[in-house]
């Protein structure tokens, strides 16, 4: 909690405490100055971003205006307890503190590595991209990157906070007014991270393991800073890029601020009958209840995307994996300001991690497919846009890493099938070797939703937080991504003799659980040569016809 946090629910508490003693001297000074401070105090969390003060101000608020009344009643003392209005007040009291506990503001976990983490934020620009999504008629692409590396002495540094004030002003505004309340993240700038702006790099530090992140559609880079912090303090150094116009407000180094592009709200709030037909596909794709139905959804979503509103999901998808890659090639030629170029010389960019969250995930698929760095990737929740890791062996380890499909069902309205299963069942393996890959992994978190793979679960308790991130508790949800991603890359990129992913099944075993796709080997050695030739030219044509970046 914050100090006016703290400073609110003491107040508030002595003004119900106050109103039970009648017989106090001084009662009604004391009850005066006690709900004069909650309001105060109240209305100064509100104007410092923590709105869940409001609520207390509002109950200070009635309890002067009860005060008032009093005193122009003139009433005559009385000497019972109060115990009416005392209960009412310890009512107004629970709900006054709901918000502030509902909503808790404490420092992120720390990360279990030996090593202190560092953390800087730097733009590069691609003028061989000009006018993406929102951008301006010649305007280069332009992309705020930040990086997690391992630090030296940070003794006499203070760690960031999770959103600066800017951030506040305009990432997590933009966050929020998604939902329909701009201010509903803006009080995550009063979390502090683990991560030291500006940190002397690592003493001796070369050759060390590098993992670019992407975050979620619409979302922001830093997301998943816990499990930044937490590679990094493993050794790792770890470049998320904010892919502009596609996420939440950006603010750059120099202080522009990129908004989202106006055209995605208008997407989401298409009810087009083509529209109503993509929504079906994906209900299909999802929640068939055979491995037939459930293909013939995933093509039919991608056959209807080609030049509708998911169209733009597609030329996402070519947008994000060419920011990648152009980012990590920009780093890898030292093409970076003066103030990144010694932590870019420290990592080996020969070979990385690829990694991301949501449609970041898919990302990360797709560069994994196309660039030959990638030893190792990982897809946090995320699909597979733009199709290219469809019914293909990704040339690199991979995990995929799920949350409970039956929550995504629920929230579609689908029965589904009773089984849980893989939603990319259909990618990163061929049909006819489908489960047979040591290398490709795909694990579940029982119980949780797909926003809940993210820092978000930190910022909320349940059971407030259930409906949107899943009753997975928390420790366990942070906890999984940090063992199953750190433990992956440490084997596949590190080549550290580990036993994952059996350590970490063992580890979460009531939790997390594996996924096999087996049954779509089986179903695909099912087919007739005719039917599997039908198949496969269906799915030439719809990777064929993504559009260009």
């Amino acid at each position: 909690m914050t100090l006016v946090d703290i400073l609110l629910i003491a107040a508030l508490a002595v003004f119900v405490t106050v109103w039970w003693v009648r017989s106090l001297p001084g009662r009604a000074a004391i009850l005066a100055v006690a709900a004069v401070a909650a309001l105060v105090l109240g209305v100064w969390g509100v104007i410092d971003d923590r709105w869940q003060d409001g609520t207390g101000a509002v109950v200070a608020l009635f309890a002067l205006a009860v005060l008032g009344v009093n005193r122009l009643r003139k009433a005559p003392a009385k000497t019972k307890p109060p115990i009416f209005s005392g209960s009412v007040f310890v009512l107004l009291l629970t709900v006054g503190i709901a918000a502030i506990l509902f909503f808790p503001v404490f420092p992120l976990p720390k990360p279990s590595g030996p090593n202190p983490v560092g953390v800087r934020s730097f733009e590069v620009d691609d003028a061989s991209r000009p006018g993406v999504f929102a951008a301006k008629p010649g305007e280069p692409r332009r992309l705020l990157v930040r990086v997690w590396y391992p630090a030296g002495d940070v003794s006499k540094l203070n760690p960031a906070p999770y959103f600066s004030e800017e951030e506040a002003d305009t990432t997590a505004e933009g966050l929020g007014a998604m939902v329909g309340f701009p201010h509903f993240l803006t009080y995550v700038k009063h979390v502090t991270t683990n991560s030291y702006p500006d940190a002397p790099l690592l003493a001796g530090a070369s050759r060390r393991p590098v993992v670019f992140y992407s975050h979620g559609y619409t979302s922001f880079l830093a997301q998943n800073t816990v499990l930044m912090e937490h590679l990094a303090s493993h050794g790792y150094i770890v470049f998320s890029v904010q892919h502009t116009y596609d996420s939440s407000p950006t603010v750059f180094p120099d202080g522009d601020v990129a908004e989202l592009d106006p055209a995605l709200a208008a997407m989401g709030k298409a009810e087009t009958p083509e529209a109503k037909a993509a929504e079906a596909a994906q209900k299909q794709a999802l929640g068939g209840k055979t491995l037939d139905e459930r293909l013939e959804g995933y093509l039919r979503q991608r056959e209807l995307a080609q030049g509708g509103t998911g169209d733009r999901l597609l030329r996402s998808g070519e947008v994000w994996a060419a920011d990648r890659i152009f980012v990590h090639d920009q780093i890898q030629r030292g093409a970076v300001p003066p103030a990144i170029r010694e932590i870019a010389a420290a990592g080996d960019l020969t070979r990385v991690g690829e990694m991301g969250m949501s449609f970041g995930g898919a990302t990360s698929g797709t560069v994994c497919m196309r660039d030959r760095r990638c030893a190792a990737g990982i897809n946090l929740d995320g699909g597979d846009f733009p199709f290219q890791s469809f019914a293909a062996d990704v040339p690199a380890p991979f995990l995929m890493f799920h949350s409970d499909i039956a929550n995504l069902l629920e929230e579609l309205k689908v029965a589904g099938p009773k089984a849980p299963h893989s939603f990319n069942e259909f990618s990163y393996e061929r049909f006819a070797t489908a489960g047979t890959r040591k290398d490709v992994y795909r694990v579940y978190v029982k119980g949780a939703r797909h926003l809940g793979i993210s820092d978000f679960t930190l910022f909320m308790r349940r059971p407030a937080r259930d409906r949107i991130f899943g009753t997975t508790p928390t420790a366990q949800m942070i906890g999984a991504q940090n063992d199953f991603v750190l433990g992956f890359f440490d084997k596949h990129l590190r080549g550290i003799a580990n036993g994952f992913p059996n350590a970490e099944l063992k580890r979460h075993d009531r939790w997390v659980a594996p996924l096999a796709v087996d049954g779509v080997r089986t179903w695909w050695a099912a087919k007739t040569p005719a039917e599997q030739a039908a198949i496969a030219a269906r799915i030439e044509k719809a990777r064929a016809s993504t559009p260009a970046p």
